[in-house]
């Protein structure tokens, strides 16, 4: 069996060989396992433990160098390269900053196209396994192996300690998006859900330090690829004020409102309606019914950081920001959650509560949740959404039937990991099923 992996730091490279493993007891001998990483940690943890381990954006951007003349020349004459529509490839990361020059994004979105050429031409994997679906490496990688029929399938950290796994995509792009009903008919007797906590991984800071340290020293200079530049931000922000950290347990009647990261995938390539997170709490606190107090929460990587009229129109309108209370107790104390898009809208669906979907997101289901639309009248979807009852049948059931079809028991940053086993397992009923073809 040939496996193909990309992801992007050491804890990946880790989860990945975990899988290697599993699959050892299948196929020993005929197994091939290469592992291709975003930033260095993820190369060097795969490469010192004598596993095939490339650093993506350096092998491209050195390809650039070699072919630098007749990549622009393809790039003057044409937006498709070898059938790839490759300008759709640098979206995400022109949103990311305008310091990012399109057009070393296009000519690295080529060097990926023949890295991607002549890996799958070589060495014709049967299975193509990325963390995520977006990003220029992913798409491109995703792109080509379509092309080619290579099947592919899709990580992501969930909830609760899960792994989604799934062939259509992560996020909003999950196969499960518009396949739920509450009256569907499906057998969920042999599944047992177990919600532990196990013991978490803890990363040696040798691996993320050089992530650092290569980042301060060359992500200003040209000897930095440009599709790492400004994407592993949170790191190294640090906050610009300091508001203060308030328990809104005493607060009686409250909606709570979850911020995400303002550059990530979610917000660029799932938010048709919001481009940031001040128009969202400001639309938000403009519908309040009356009595109620807006909360916000903010993401634990972006505290403080977000955009100044936020914390000004925060400050103005008298609106909570809580960081502090357990994030549980947050969702279940709230009349309402509301959320873009974020995971911590499919937990507060678990917890049976109310939940109001702004963006596009693989559970924002009307039989579980609100879903806002353009033209939708807002204070009237909240005020629906809080007085509505629930249909906590209904939400059980979707429940099991995420755990039966997309999401494992087990995350990726487990000490002891699960749920490499069941992708294993999974990666090889897949082999078995196309070798009887």
């Amino acid at each position: 069996m040939n496996v193909i992996c990309i992801g992007y730091f050491d804890k990946f490279s880790r989860y990945f060989l975990d899988i290697k493993k599993h699959l050892k007891t299948n196929f020993s001998s005929n197994l091939h396992f290469r592992i291709y990483s975003i930033y260095f940690s993820g190369f060097l943890y795969a490469f010192i433990r004598l596993n095939h381990s490339s650093w993506l954006p350096v092998k491209a951007w050195l390809l650039v160098l070699q072919n630098k003349t007749s990549y622009k020349a393809k790039i003057a004459s044409s937006n498709t390269y070898k059938g790839i529509e490759y300008e759709t490839f640098i979206k995400f990361h022109t949103s990311l900053s305008n310091l990012i020059s399109p057009q070393r994004l296009k000519l690295q979105a080529l060097a990926y196209i023949d890295i991607f050429e002549t890996v799958f031409s070589s060495n014709k994997p049967d299975v193509l396994v990325c963390v995520g679906d977006s990003r220029m490496p992913f798409e491109i990688a995703i792109a080509i192996a379509k092309q080619k029929q290579i099947p592919v399938y899709y990580l992501e950290q969930g909830p609760f300690n899960t792994t989604f796994f799934d062939h259509k995509g992560v996020n909003a792009n999950l196969s499960v998006k518009d396949g739920f009903t509450c009256n569907m008919d499906f057998n969920s007797e042999d599944l047992i859900i177990e919600n532990k906590t196990l013991k978490t991984y803890h990363r040696s800071p040798i691996y993320r330090g050089f992530d650092m340290l290569l980042k301060a020293l060359f992500e200003k200079t040209r000897l930095y690829p440009p599709d790492i530049k400004h994407t592993d931000l949170n790191s190294y922000k640090k906050p610009k004020r300091r508001s203060p950290q308030v328990d809104s347990k005493s607060i009686e009647k409250s909606i709570l409102i979850i911020l995400q990261v303002p550059l990530d995938v979610n917000m660029i390539y799932h938010s048709p309606y919001f481009t940031n997170h001040y128009d969202m709490v400001k639309a938000i606190s403009s519908n309040l019914p009356e009595d109620y107090q807006l909360i916000v929460r903010e993401h634990p990587l972006y505290i403080n950081i977000y955009e100044s009229k936020l914390y000004d129109l925060t400050k103005k309108q008298g609106i909570t920001i809580d960081n502090s209370t357990d994030l549980k107790q947050a969702i279940t104390s709230s009349s309402l959650v509301i959320v873009n898009n974020s995971t911590v809208g499919l937990e507060a669906i678990f917890y049976h509560k109310p939940v109001l979907v702004l963006g596009d997101a693989f559970y924002d289901n009307n039989d579980i949740a609100y879903k806002y639309h353009d033209g939708l009248d807002m204070g009237e979807l909240i005020k629906k959404a809080i007085e509505t009852p629930l249909d906590v049948a209904c939400i059980e059931r979707y429940k099991r039937f995420l755990y039966k079809t997309v999401l494992l028991q087990g995350s990726m940053s487990e000490k002891l990991l699960r749920s490499s086993k069941t992708v294993a397992n999974r990666l090889s009923e897949l082999m078995a099923k196309s070798n009887t073809r």
